[in-house]
């Protein structure tokens, strides 16, 4: 199978840099196949690339799919740049459509994009030479608003010639964007701001910090999701437990409960940060959502940032809840996030939502917490 890839952004940089994406694109969709035991060819054409599948194609075209960097996608068919060879390749690719469809009174369109200037026929003639002989072939019907049949051509170093298109996430190629290290817990948000930035060309350090097994096989599960979206994600564990808990018994011998989440985030983010430095990463990345629970308002999440060195990504920030859950599903990780809700055994009854950083320094030195 030969698919014809398309992307977005990429065309909108300077020939020098859409060079480099286009070639990083390139080693990611060999390496996202690979992982699946797909040996596939790429090869980089005039804005599109061509990989070539010998088999698995179903699994390849959603893996492309998934592919940041890659906004459509079509299984195409080949021929020279020659109006009657495209004509003859055009009523072959009908033909098997229409077997396909099994449908009476089928409308169709013909769309050209001509990228070689070259070629003797402007994409309106291509569009109206197809038409008609798939009109004198078929006895069709012409519709250009609604149309059952799309027949597509491209017409470049070659002749494509396809009749489906498939999405991808859009974005920027994993990798072309730096390291960052992403704070994953098994809930619904933080694996969707994951995907957000790995969709946006970073290179995911997924980090969990353990507090339970049963999180911790729903974020493995969450991993494996991922994985299709950036095919070098890494994974780290860091038992998390001991030290939440000495943080709690702290604050509460000098009767300061309210304040563990606010501590807890604190040093979820410094552990974030000597990965991060360890790692060799660019920035940070959390679930954040700008008043979702207490730790998440404003004044909080000034405190609680307030002594990381690195960039704190919180791409989901101004999302509302509805609006994480879609992506959620879109992306394949909601089923697993919601598969049973594991409440955290160390929330207060009643969490500070306003802190000033001043009183927490206070606090912090009283209950004599190191972060």
């Amino acid at each position: 199978m030969d698919i014809l890839v398309r992307y977005g952004e990429i065309g909108l940089k300077s020939n020098v840099i859409r060079k480099k994406l286009e070639e990083i694109l390139r080693k990611n969709i060999i390496k996202s196949l690979r992982r699946y035991e797909i040996d596939a060819e790429v090869e980089i054409l005039h804005r599109r690339l061509l990989v070539k599948v010998n088999k698995d194609e179903g699994k390849a075209l959603e893996l492309l799919g998934k592919t940041p960097g890659i906004v459509s996608y079509s299984p195409v068919y080949i021929c020279n740049l020659d109006i009657n060879e495209i004509v003859s390749l055009a009523l072959q690719v009908m033909r098997k459509k229409l077997k396909e469809i099994k449908k009476e009174d089928v409308k169709f369109a013909v769309k050209t994009k001509r990228s070689n200037k070259k070629f003797p026929y402007n994409s309106v003639e291509v569009n109206e030479i197809v038409g008609e002989k798939i009109i004198e072939k078929f006895n069709l019907k012409v519709d250009l608003e609604e149309p059952d049949v799309v027949l597509g051509i491209e017409i470049s170093d070659k002749a494509y010639i396809f009749t489906e298109t498939y999405k991808g996430v859009g974005g920027l190629p994993v990798g072309s964007q730096g390291r960052a290290v992403c704070l994953v817990s098994d809930g619904i948000d933080s694996p969707v701001a994951a995907f957000m930035m790995i969709k946006r060309g970073c290179r995911g350090v997924i980090l969990h910090l353990k507090i339970t097994e049963e999180a911790l096989n729903k974020v493995r599960k969450i991993v494996e999701v991922l994985n299709d979206y950036d095919p070098e994600l890494e994974f780290v564990v860091y038992d998390y437990k001991k030290e939440l808990e000495e943080i709690k018994e702290k604050l509460k011998s000098i009767k300061k409960e309210e304040y563990t989440c606010i501590f807890c985030k604190k040093k979820m983010l410094k552990i974030a940060e000597k990965y991060a430095k360890y790692l060799n990463c660019d920035a940070i990345v959390t679930g954040d959502n700008l008043g979702q629970v207490a730790s998440q308002t404003l004044k909080n999440l000034r405190v609680i940032s307030s002594s990381i060195e690195f960039p704190i990504l919180r791409p989901l920030i101004g999302f509302d809840k509805n609006e994480i859950v879609e992506i959620a599903k879109s992306i394949g990780t909601y089923n697993i996030s919601i598969e049973k809700e594991i409440k955290c055994p160390y929330l207060p009854r009643f969490p500070k939502t306003i802190c000033k950083l001043e009183e927490v320094k206070k606090v912090q030195e009283k209950a004599n917490i190191k972060i």
